[in-house]
């Protein structure tokens, strides 16, 4: 199990990562090979949150939160379970340090299948700051449902007016992600719905889910870094982003971006890394009646 990590003080970094396990890193012949890979992968960062997406147990209820505590045991960190959300069928979580806080977790139960696509957390830092944390996996064969989905998000998060950071597997592009209609019309079809339209018989990307998000202020923190600070530096497109709230980023408290191999996944992992004195400094607006 990894040691607790060091304490955020005025020149620490808040390490937050966003790993989608794929099934929870289980195949169906219940091999946990896979998983092990992921886990390795994650604690090589030694983060203090992670955002997971597809937090399963091949879908098997009965395994479910054995797994999801098997997982955070792994890397020494304390679970928090979201619904299955949207029509995913498959959970978000947040793991989260010991170091910090668990004020508060969401969303509330709703219908089955009309859940919000996202788990949250209201995490106190070591300094005594509140950062609300989403995980966010949303739907990925509908435009129209992540949309939903987005507006749901941008809209809770805008009239909370906490310091905010919404992580995982969006399914869609953002601008920095550039591609030729070329390369999108050579896409896998079942892509196409979320991710692209059509204009005058041309494919383009659809970017509804990042403006709405931009609408409300979010910005995409690892496109806004200069290459310097990250790992890539020419970041690749990718569906795994980052969002921070305007104060966070005004601040100056992201500090740098990194992806990795999942090892057992077939996504890529993503670490953003803060500065705990930056997020001191972030503007946090308050609530919004």
């Amino acid at each position: 199990m990894p040691q607790p990590y060091g304490s955020l003080g005025e020149d620490d970094t808040l390490r937050i990562a966003s790993a989608n396990l794929e099934e929870g890193g289980i195949e169906e012949d219940s091999s946990t090979a896979r998983w092990a890979l992921s886990i390795a992968a994650l604690a090589a960062w030694e983060p203090h949150v992670v955002c997971v997406q597809e937090m399963a147990a091949r879908r098997d209820p009965l395994r479910l939160r054995k797994h999801l505590q098997a997982t955070a045991n792994a890397l020494g960190m304390i679970p928090v379970l979201g619904s299955e959300g949207g029509v995913s069928g498959n959970h978000t979580a947040i793991l989260v340090s010991p170091e910090l806080t668990v004020i508060d977790t969401g969303p509330p139960p709703r219908q089955p299948g009309h859940d919000p696509a996202w788990t949250e957390a209201l995490l106190r830092l070591p300094s005594g700051v509140t950062l609300s944390v989403y995980s966010i996996h949303l739907p990925p064969g509908s435009a129209t449902e992540q949309r939903i989905h987005a507006e749901r998000l941008a809209s809770q998060v805008s009239q909370r007016g906490e310091r905010t950071i919404a992580a995982g597997d969006w399914n869609c592009w953002a601008p920095s992600a550039t591609f030729t209609p070329g390369a999108l019309a050579a896409m896998p079809p079942h892509l196409r719905p979320a991710r692209m339209r059509q204009h005058g018989g041309q494919w383009a990307a659809n970017h509804d889910v990042h403006d709405i998000l931009a609408g409300t202020g979010l910005v995409d923190a690892a496109a806004g870094l200069e290459p310097a600070r990250r790992d890539p530096p020419g970041l690749p497109p990718v569906v795994d982003r980052f969002y921070v709230t305007a104060g966070i980023w005004d601040a100056g408290a992201v500090q740098g971006y990194a992806r990795t191999d999942g090892g057992g996944s077939d996504h890529p992992f993503a670490l953003l890394t803060l500065g705990a004195a930056g997020l001191d400094r972030a503007a946090a607006p308050g609530f919004q009646p």
